[in-house]
């Protein structure tokens, strides 16, 4: 056997440094180790068993701050002094106080001249403030604000200052939990200012609830805020007035704090209240009596545009949607889509009338129609109410008219039609209602509750579908006796039909359900799930996406700046609930809900119509505070009673 090999320590080593060993001259080489019976080298690590995987203890964290702060509470291996503006000193760890806030990481790992001083002077944060965030950065937590205001307030500053986001939201959000009204103002401002934005957003809400109050401490103070904060207090559906004419009063107060300098700005105010919906009396008494108003030409035609409404003569539909012409939640009124009549499964005819609140996606049942509507009749919104004409029990043609009034959720018969007739078509143009039939067409004035014959159409047409733009009737339809589909323009200045030239219409199988939206026509076909829109301005077709399904024999009407297609048959020809809307804006079509049963050739409409207000709950969005509208009972159930 070799001799084993001799070492000594190299020159200069000790036995407390790394020893090298030597080998001396004429020694032998180092042995080998045999080979294991597998022929490969034995690896040392795999004669001990592998160490257990280890998860991560949650108590490790925790234990870990515990025993940083205990290093700091005994002051041991300090690296840094902090100094507050006023000049008190805190002890603290550079790696703690860098973990903890990106400005202190920037501070002492980013290089700058700050990483290598020992005491580091905070300008503007104050010694209290920074005793609490050097408390959080050790144990995570936050001492007591102790019902201070004032202390919050300053260290939300340091907090962002120093870049703590933990400690700024949590100030954040004890002001906000504490908001009074009188300093609501002051700390939405305050909010925006250090990037809060949920303290400024409960800040704005809490101007929002109390805004309108002539009492309150708030009041006084939006008489000092700029024009563009009111214009933004104005503007929001969520701005809880008992009427609209407290908006008014809110505009009014803010120009005679300074008439002089302000009373050429309450056009701006006044184009945010919704004037269309202050009361008829107030809108004569407070509104256009007010000197301020009288005065001005730009307020003067807002008054005009919310008479015209209020007397059914404004079209909402047709221009572009517009929140002066949208009620407030909190008001009271809410925009509905009233469904009525049609057939259910069994083919039975229904006198069934729904509302359906889109902003709750709740139906109620509203008052039954009083008679057999028979089919071919038709229904159409003049204002709040809905005139139902017409239609045809199989055997006689009635030529009866039915008014919905919906203030008091009542049913009348008024003046019947100079002609009865089925499968007519009915459009309502300032502020007057329109029928028109294959060989006749004539007009009903509900002011006066009588009806006058008017000129009929060029081309008879035996089936077609009306609607209205810029103050003249259109009808589109297949003319008698033919296939061929033609659009017809009536002007009721001149008591004249004309033939509308609007080039090649849609490949058509017979008249589309027709509505007006924001300055364009839009056509629903009953055997497709395809939309042609018209813009009469320009003479021109396009295509908008298609509807999610096929609806043979379903409705058509235009709530909210939007369209809503309901029932008939889908695609599979099974009879469909589904309520779905197209929202221009998105060009997108969603469901928007389900009708109270699968109904087929029923009529729908919108109307505006009170009930108890919604509001905005303390810290919370928007909530229906009335039972009035909550979802009904099973349709069934309501059968029993009736």
């Amino acid at each position: 056997m070799p001799p084993c090999i001799n070492a000594t320590l190299a020159p200069g080593s000790s036995h407390g440094a790394t020893q090298h060993l030597v080998p001396q001259r004429g020694a032998c080489p180092p042995r080998r180790r045999a080979p294991c019976a597998g022929g490969a080298p034995r690896d040392p690590r795999a004669l001990s068993p592998p160490l257990p995987a280890m998860e991560a203890e949650a108590a490790h964290a925790s234990a870990l701050l515990r025993g940083l702060a205990g290093l700091r509470a005994e002051r041991a291996l300090l690296d840094v002094t902090l100094l507050a503006g006023t000049g008190e000193e805190f002890g603290a760890h550079r790696a703690v106080l860098a973990a903890a806030s990106g400005y202190f990481r920037a501070m002492f790992a980013g290089g700058l001249r700050e990483a290598r001083a020992s005491r580091v002077r905070l300008h503007g944060v104050e010694p209290d403030c920074l005793a609490l965030l050097l408390d959080f950065a050790y144990t995570g937590r936050l001492g007591a604000l102790s019902g201070e205001p004032q202390l919050a307030e300053r260290l939300l500053r340091a907090a962002d200052l120093l870049q703590f986001p933990a400690v700024k939201a949590a100030c954040g959000a004890w002001l906000a939990a504490r908001l009074e009204p009188c300093a609501a103002l002051d700390l939405q401002d305050f909010g925006e200012t250090f990037a809060c934005a949920p303290l400024a957003e409960a800040a704005r809400r809490c101007v929002l609830r109390h805004a309108a109050d002539p009492d309150g401490e708030l009041g006084a103070q939006l008489e000092r805020v700029p024009l563009a904060r009111l214009v933004s207090y104005l503007r929001e559906d969520a701005l809880r007035v008992p009427k609209e004419e407290a908006a008014f009063a809110l505009a009014l107060r803010w120009v005679r704090a300074e008439p002089g300098s302000r009373a050429g700005l309450l056009p701006q105010l006044l184009a945010h209240v919704r004037l269309p919906f202050v009361r008829r009396f107030a809108l004569l008494a407070q509104v256009e009596g007010e000197p301020l108003v009288a005065r001005s030409a730009a307020c003067l035609r807002l008054v005009a545009e919310a008479r015209l409404f209020q007397a059914g003569r404004l079209d909402r539909h047709e221009r572009a949607p517009c929140a002066r012409l949208r009620p407030r939640p909190s008001t009271g009124l809410a925009e509905l889509l009233v469904v009525l009549g049609g057939c259910d499964r069994d083919c039975d005819e229904l006198v069934t009338v729904d509302g359906f609140n889109p902003r709750t996606g709740h139906w109620r049942y509203l008052a039954e129609f009083p008679e057999h509507l028979g089919g071919g009749y038709s229904a159409v919104a003049l204002g709040n109410d809905v005139y139902v004409t017409g239609g045809s029990d199989g055997s006689r043609l009635y030529d009866c008219v039915w008014r919905y009034n919906s203030s008091v959720n009542e049913w009348t018969e008024v003046s019947p039609m100079l002609k009865a007739r089925e499968y007519h078509s009915s459009a309502v143009l300032d502020g007057l209602l329109y029928i028109v039939a294959a060989d006749s067409t004539e007009r009903y004035d509900h002011t006066l509750d009588s009806w006058e014959v008017l000129q009929p159409m060029l081309y008879p047409m035996d089936d077609c579908s009306t609607t209205t733009y810029r103050g003249k009737l259109y009808a589109t339809g297949s003319l008698a006796g033919k296939e061929s589909l033609v659009m017809q323009c009536y002007d009721p200045g001149s008591d004249l039909w004309s033939l509308v030239n609007c080039g090649p219409l849609p490949p058509w199988s017979f008249a589309p359900k027709a509505v007006t939206l924001g300055g364009l026509m839009f056509f629903i076909r009953d055997d497709s799930a395809e939309v042609d829109v018209y813009n009469p301005a320009k003479n021109q077709w396009d295509k908008i996406p298609p509807m999610l399904q096929v609806h043979v024999g379903g409705s058509l009407a235009v709530l909210g700046g939007k369209l809503y297609v309901s029932g008939g048959y889908d695609n599979t020809f099974e009879l469909s609930a589904m309520v779905e809307t197209y929202d221009p804006e998105s060009r997108k079509w969603s469901v928007a809900g389900q009708l109270p049963e699968p109904i087929f050739w029923h009529s729908s409409v919108s109307i505006f119509r009170q009930f108890m207000p919604e509001t905005l709950e303390e810290g919370e969005g928007k909530q229906l505070l009335e039972d009035p509208f909550a979802p009904n009972p099973p349709r069934q159930d309501l059968q029993e009673l009736r």
